[in-house]
């Protein structure tokens, strides 16, 4: 089985990313299973510098949003791209709108996908040769050290995170520089998607005119962009509720943990709800979504004759067992006994009471969660079904000042380092 060893798919990760904020302008797109939307920013390159991240420097300010756009979807099933030339449709229809704001196309992008089914693995590698001082240097030599390979025949990775190091034995540290060292170890935290839902990205793209720059679990994004500086410090877990499939991404030390798909979705309930009251699929949506505190009318006919009133018994006996086994399939794949905060994201997430059933559920605080790192979006765009679009764009920012990249260029030129005591001895003495 072919493969791709760790470092070498993190660098290239990481190159892509870097080469569409070698541009003017960055456009990214969250294709969901509802409705695809574009954000186009501007990118200010001054800001874009790594040794601003130990200065009180805003680094999410380097990118500006200057269009937004996005229209319902087609084509997509399971989260994933089922009919390529329905889903190019549509991107290219919310392209042509790009270009009318701004009269410009971009020729790549940055996507979400929700599908895939996304799975998490570690990889792990440790060196025995003492050191009298852990540097740059150092780190990403015990990083290059890391031999685990990635299989690429049925699977392809998204994301890649050197999560933290073990120093003498001691795990869990999240920056060894500076110590002296017997032993340095790093663990890394992957998560990979189906290689098939990555090649219909491809053919969607290049038939819209696009390159792909880059790829993210729409989860993951949710995170980037909702989550606040302490959530991320402490640990929190993003579910993002799509419109078939929810998607679980969990954070703690500023870095992504797991991630998951749970294939229940906000479509799954208007379905369910559209069958129990027999009206079409658009009435169930409007009902679904409709505000706390108004009454929903139906046929009394439907209803059995019980009267207007009564369509909210039926759409709470219809969706709240559905709500409840979606949150407990999410608490399924929690750390058990986890108290950290749960942020709802996505378009499932504005539906009357998820965020009681969420609390009721999973034991925990939660909270709706909206894009807080973003510049120049108008306020409607920023709410829980913008999420995933935004945190494309703090995504790529985090690829960019990565802290740990000059560790990563050196790595480059010193693979086999640690590989005998000869190099141990010219570094040391």
């Amino acid at each position: 089985m072919s493969g791709i060893a760790v470092l070498r798919s993190y660098e290239a990760i990481r190159g892509r990313v870097a080469t569409a904020l070698g541009g003017e302008r960055l456009a990214v797109i969250d294709l969901g299973g509802s409705r695809v939307t574009c954000l186009l920013a501007d990118i200010r390159h001054s800001l874009l510098d790594r040794s601003l991240l130990d200065r009180d420097v805003d680094i999410y300010a380097a990118l500006r949003v200057v269009a937004t756009a996005s229209a319902p979807a087609h084509g997509m099933k399971g989260g994933a791209i089922d009919d390529t030339d329905a889903v190019a449709d549509v991107l290219r229809d919310v392209m042509r709108d790009i270009r009318r704001q701004t009269g410009t196309t971009p020729d790549r992008a940055i996507f979400a996908l929700s599908g895939g089914s996304p799975r998490t693995l570690q990889a792990e590698s440790t060196t025995a040769i003492p050191m009298s001082m852990v540097d740059d240097a150092t780190v990403g030599r015990v990083m290059a050290s890391c031999r685990q390979e990635i299989a690429l025949r049925i699977r392809r990775p998204l994301h890649i995170e050197p999560l933290d190091f073990s120093r003498n034995g001691v795990p869990d540290i999240a920056d060894p520089r500076g110590h002296s060292a017997r032993t340095l170890g790093v663990r890394f935290g992957i998560v990979t998607v189906e290689r098939a839902a990555l090649e219909r990205l491809g053919v969607v793209a290049r038939n819209a005119g696009l390159s792909v720059s880059g790829v993210a679990c729409a989860a993951v994004a949710s995170g980037f962009s909702t989550l606040t500086q302490d959530e991320l410090a402490l640990g929190a877990t993003v579910v993002d509720i799509g419109a078939q499939v929810t998607g679980v991404a969990s954070f703690r030390h500023n870095r992504l943990r797991s991630a998951h798909c749970i294939t229940i979705g906000g479509e799954t309930m208007t379905r369910d709800l559209a069958a129990a009251m027999d009206i079409p699929l658009h009435e169930a949506e409007a009902i679904k979504v409709a505000p706390q505190g108004i009454e929903i009318n139906a046929d009394p006919s439907v209803l059995g004759g019980a009267g207007p009133g009564e369509a909210t018994v039926i759409m709470t006996g219809v969706i709240r067992p559905r709500v409840e086994e979606m949150f407990e399939l999410v608490r399924a794949v929690l750390p058990p006994g986890d108290p950290r905060p749960v942020i709802l994201t996505g378009g499932g997430s504005r539906m009357r009471g998820m965020v009681e059933a969420g609390n009721a559920v999973l034991g925990r605080r939660v909270r709706l969660g909206r894009a807080i790192r973003t510049r120049g979006a108008p306020q409607g765009a920023l709410g829980p079904e913008f999420a995933a679009a935004h945190g494309l764009l703090a995504h790529a920012i985090r690829l960019q000042c990565e802290p740990w990249a000059d560790a990563m260029e050196t790595a480059r030129d010193h693979e086999q380092a640690f590989g005998g005591l000869r190099q141990w001895l010219r570094e040391n003495w």
